[in-house]
């Protein structure tokens, strides 16, 4: 990803900084064990959230060398979701506060690989995972970074295929499907992370009217807050989607997120999609490098995970947040 890049160019010209550097174990760790510490902040320190309410905060760690550097995440339907990095592995945890009685306590932490696919030489394939949707046959699709390529995985998980996707080979170097998302029409929509203006906003996005493997993508732009770039998207019950968009402000480096709402019925290939700003998530108690984020039904209001990628470094961590968001309160 370029925020990773990006961040190490940063840190090399300040040397200062050299401890932020994460340092990784050369030893191997399979140990499926999964830590939540709460780390939410008092009322006066969380602002900006607008029709979202902050429910929780926790800081995730383990000590399984697979674990980090989370960039998607789906819902299982079991209470549990499921999270893919940029190095191919998947994370099926229980986030905290959900019963899940149905699932032993054997399987309320898996760390494993995610695609299981060997190169020429037998060896295990490393795919930068960045976006993933579950489909309604139970696939899974992976958008992939510097990939002209998706991944699909069957629904009993044991075939695949790549579809490859033409276009993508003329996006940006790092500016793969960062998000991905299947609409409840049947439409499948991918979001460029660097295929746009960095002052002016605008992004190359891409919808293809069934599946990306049966219909041919159709380009379009799309208006996001200057200077942030598209990291997940999700639909909401009334159609619309909910976009998370992120940016590295540099003195003092910092990420800063923010959602937004864009509304399908108007997107037109001819002008740009707009789309309207609902949160910020900017102070110094939440901010993280939130790039996965989850959409789930609730008796009291919608529920908005997000997940963090701590990029392998020690001045970052791991972070799920949970979110409530008031659906009356969304703009008309």
């Amino acid at each position: 990803m370029r925020v990773r890049r990006g961040l190490a160019i940063l840190f090399l010209l300040i040397p200062l900084l050299w401890t932020t550097w994460g340092w990784q174990p050369a030893f191997r760790n399979h140990q499926q064990v999964l830590r939540f510490t709460n780390i939410a902040p008092a009322a006066d320190e969380v602002t900006g959230l607008g029709p979202f309410r902050l429910e929780g905060l926790w800081r995730m760690d383990s000590p399984n060398s697979r674990f980090g550097g989370w960039s998607a995440m789906i819902d299982v339907g079991t209470g549990q979701l499921l999270a893919f990095s940029d190095r191919n592995m998947r994370l099926r945890f229980t986030p905290p506060g959900v019963m899940t009685p149905g699932i032993p306590k054997a399987k309320q932490v898996g760390i494993r690989r995610a695609v299981y696919f060997r190169g020429p030489r037998g060896d295990w394939a490393v795919f930068d995972i960045e976006s993933a949707v579950a489909a309604p046959d139970d696939s899974i699709w992976f958008g992939l970074e510097d990939d002209d390529r998706l991944i699909r995985i069957d629904a009993d998980r044991s075939k695949g295929a790549f579809i490859r996707i033409p276009v993508l080979k003329d996006w940006p170097k790092n500016g793969g499907p960062e998000a991905m998302a299947r609409l409840r029409d049947g439409r499948w929509m991918l979001l460029c992370e660097t295929c746009g203006a960095r002052r002016g906003g605008l992004h190359l996005g891409l919808v293809f009217a069934d599946a990306p493997d049966r219909a041919k993508p159709q380009p379009f732009g799309i208006e996001l807050p200057p200077g942030f770039d598209p990291v997940d998207m999700a639909q909401l019950p009334d159609r619309r989607l909910l976009i998370l968009v992120r940016r590295l402000a540099l003195f003092p480096p910092h990420f800063e997120s923010r959602l937004v709402l864009a509304d399908p019925a108007r997107l037109d290939p001819k002008r740009p999609w707009p789309a309207q700003e609902l949160a910020r998530i900017d102070t110094p108690a939440l901010r993280e490098n939130y790039e996965a984020m989850v959409v789930q039904d609730a008796p009291q209001g919608l529920l908005v995970w997000l997940l963090s990628d701590a990029n392998g470094m020690a001045l970052q961590e791991t972070r799920l947040m949970k979110l409530r968001l008031d659906t009356k309160r969304l703009p008309h």
